[in-house]
C-alpha cells in the first residue's frame, strides 16, 4: 500500500482540527470501569479511576476531583492590569498572579469571579466577560478554570480571607511583556490570561 503523501496527511489533520469539539472529544476506545475515593483532603479529594485502554489493558489512574475556579484578568485601564503577589505553600515562596478562587458548591463562575476580585484586589467590576475556559492540570485533575476579563473597575477595599496575604500591584502592558519574557511570571493561568490580553490588544 502506498503511504499517504505529506499533502494528504496535512489535509486529513486540517479536516480533523476544523471539526466541532476536536480539542476535547470523547473517545469510545477508553472505557470507564469505576472509581473510588483514595484520599480526602481539606479542599480536594483524590480518586483512583479504573479504565480500560484501547488494547483492553485495565489501568488505575489517580485523579483529583476539583470544584473549579474563577480567574480574573482585572484591567484598570487599557494599559494597566492588576496583579497580586501571594504566598504559595507548595513552592515555599511568593508568586505574581492574577486573582482567582475556588467555586463554592453549585456556585456560578461569574459570581465567584465577582467575589474573588473584590476580596483579593479591593475592586469591583462594572463589566465581567468570560473569555475562555482552560484545564490547567489535565494529567491528574478535572479542574476547570473560567477566565474572565474585568473592566470598569471601582476601588472599594480588600476583603481577604484570614489565611490570605495579598499585595495588589498595578502593571503596565509593557511591563507585563517584560515579566513574561524574563520568566518572572510562572503561574500558568496568569501566563495564559496575560498572553490573551497582550495578543488581543497588540
Amino acid at each position: 500500500m502506498k503511504p499517504d503523501s505529506e499533502a494528504d496527511i496535512r489535509q486529513r489533520d486540517d479536516d480533523f482540527l476544523a471539526g466541532e469539539n476536536c480539542g476535547f472529544r470523547e473517545d469510545a476506545r477508553f472505557k470507564f470501569i469505576d472509581e473510588k475515593c483514595s484520599y480526602e483532603g481539606h479542599r480536594y479529594h483524590m480518586y483512583t479511576v479504573k479504565e480500560s485502554l484501547p488494547n483492553s489493558v485495565v489501568v488505575d489512574r489517580d485523579v483529583i476531583r476539583h470544584p473549579g475556579a474563577a480567574v480574573i484578568l482585572p484591567l484598570l485601564d487599557e494599559d494597566t492590569v492588576l496583579l497580586v503577589e501571594q504566598h504559595r505553600t507548595a513552592f515555599g515562596h511568593n508568586l505574581l498572579e492574577i486573582p482567582a478562587g475556588l467555586l463554592e458548591a453549585d456556585e456560578d463562575p461569574l459570581q465567584s469571579a465577582q467575589r474573588e476580585l473584590r476580596e483579593e484586589t479591593g475592586f469591583i467590576s462594572g463589566s465581567l466577560e468570560l473569555v475562555m475556559e482552560i484545564f490547567p492540570a489535565a494529567g491528574f485533575s478535572d479542574e476547570k478554570m473560567f477566565i474572565f476579563k474585568a473592566s470598569d473597575l471601582t476601588e472599594v477595599g480588600q476583603d481577604t480571607d484570614d489565611d490570605e496575604w495579598v499585595r495588589v500591584i498595578r502593571c503596565s502592558k509593557e511591563r507585563a511583556r517584560d515579566l513574561l519574557l524574563r520568566g518572572e511570571i510562572r503561574d500558568g493561568k496568569t501566563i495564559v490570561a496575560l498572553q490573551y490580553w497582550l495578543g488581543a490588544t497588540s
